[in-house]
């Protein structure tokens, strides 16, 4: 009987080191976090990368850890648009409104500037109104929600702006706003993980806690425009960038690679045999829907354990703030509604 007592013991005290059949550590404080908002995305269109690929290869999506879906509305709409669930995701809140009352918001660096992190923030294919760069629009309120934050936009250079190369190194200054040098009305000479990785390489030297968000919205642009050709292109494109960040993660348990989507489409992709292939030669037979109910997230690395399950767009704040107390991150509660 004492032996089974203390098997028993034994057995309740064991750790679960997997997840999702891979290799994971669970209560890990990230001290590196790379957040993709991919507007648009949905977990089906990654067959447009999926069955390009020999044999079982799957995606860098599908190797997150972790898989969740939110829910994509608020108090004032069912459905939401992209950079207003990203908003939602950033601050924690229900109640975004896309007016200047959102830069009354506390977003999610603020908080973590405070554990000594630095933020830094990758812009790609934003209108004005999806910009956070906006929000510069919004008094002294706005610039204090955009502030202490390395920004870069990947659009054709304002008159006089700070710029940037991929393949020079890259000053990084605080509270300034730098353009991708390679781009004009025609687009960008340099691709997207071009910039990730060259921004990513020097950001990183900044500070061992850094947080860098990577928001794209020319992936939804060519959805809605019906460029699938395009949007496979940028899709292919961003999985690279992805990538590269699953890389890190492997090598480090401290990394969070998050993805979340936001205005997420139904491609209704075509049947096998003719109509696929061409789809594979112009992208034609392919429908798209209205925007989804939900949205799907997708993590690896420290704390993706959090990031499993069904939850709404404004929880995905929190999930970065919830563990062991003794980590240091942690908010006892936060009001999504104020």
């Amino acid at each position: 009987m004492k032996w089974i007592i203390f098997l028993l013991i034994i057995s309740g005290c064991a750790q679960v080191t997997s997840l999702n059949m891979q290799q994971h550590e669970f209560g890990i404080l990230p001290t590196k976090i790379i957040w993709f908002q991919i507007a648009g995305l949905e977990e089906e269109q990654l067959a447009m990368l999926r069955f390009q690929y020999a044999g079982e290869r799957k995606t860098a999506f599908e190797e997150s850890t972790c898989i969740g879906k939110s829910w994509n509305y608020n108090l004032y709409n069912l459905r939401n648009t992209a950079e207003a669930t990203f908003l939602s995701q950033l601050t924690g809140k229900k109640n975004i409104k896309m007016t200047c009352e959102d830069a009354n918001l506390r977003p999610i660096w603020s908080y973590l500037s405070g554990n000594g992190y630095n933020t830094g923030i990758f812009e790609i294919g934003a209108s004005k109104q999806q910009s956070l760069v906006s929000l510069n629009e919004c008094g002294e309120q706005g610039l204090v929600f955009l502030s202490s934050l390395y920004f870069w936009l990947r659009k054709e250079p304002a008159v006089g702006a700070q710029t940037f190369h991929y393949r020079e190194p890259i000053s990084l200054i605080p509270n300034q706003l730098m353009y991708d040098r390679t781009c004009d009305k025609q687009g960008c000479f340099s691709t997207i993980t071009d910039d990730y990785k060259s921004l990513y390489q020097s950001f990183k030297k900044v500070s061992n806690k850094h947080f860098m968000i990577v928001r794209d919205f020319s992936y939804l642009s060519a959805l809605d425009k019906r460029d699938f050709v395009k949007a496979r292109a940028i899709l292919s494109d961003l999985e690279r960038s992805v990538a590269e960040a699953l890389t890190l993660a492997k090598n480090s348990n401290d990394y969070l690679v998050l993805v979340t989507s936001g205005d997420s489409r139904f491609v209704d992709m075509p049947d096998q045999g003719k109509q696929w292939h061409e789809f594979e030669k112009t992208g034609a037979n392919l429908q798209m829907k209205r925007t989804k109910l939900t949205n799907i997230v997708m993590a690896t690395g420290a704390r993706s354990e959090n990031f499993c399950g069904m939850y709404d767009d404004s929880q995905v704040f929190e999930r970065f703030l919830s563990g062991p107390k003794q980590l240091g991150l942690e908010l006892k509660f936060i009001n999504p509604f104020k």
